[in-house]
């Protein structure tokens, strides 16, 4: 089970001008896979989605380019006890994300990613 096929994906909707880098996260709820299950290592680990966006806005006269980010992970890595990670990164800030929630639901997971797209993160 260490390969991940595509139809195993958990589905979401990317919003315009968005670049899916990475996308790893399966269509399976955490608290739903048995304790010695090899899912653990192999798809809860820190690097499962990274989507990005490039926007430019002015200030006084003068365009400033920024890079939008956000990004999932799962920590610890592998960690039964763990948990989803997801932040949303301005201009590679990775010391302070602008949004962030902690969730061991991956439904919770997509619909906040939607919801940062379409409605928070408007760029």
């Amino acid at each position: 089970m260490n390969d991940i096929l595509w139809n195993k994906l958990k589905p979401f909707r990317l919003a315009p001008n968005w670049k899916i880098m990475w996308n790893k996260l399966s269509d399976i709820e955490p608290d739903d896979i048995k304790q010695n299950d090899e899912a653990w290592l192999f798809m809860f680990v820190q690097d499962i989605l990274y989507i990005v966006t490039e926007y430019t806005h002015k200030e006084n006269k003068n365009p400033i380019k920024h890079t939008l980010a956000i990004d999932l992970g799962w920590y610890p890595e592998g960690d039964i006890k763990g948990c989803y990670h997801l932040v949303a990164i301005l201009d590679n800030n990775w010391n302070k994300p602008i949004l962030e929630i902690k969730t061991r639901s991956t439904q919770e997971v997509v619909d906040t990613i939607e919801l940062w797209l379409f409605e928070t993160l408007i760029t």
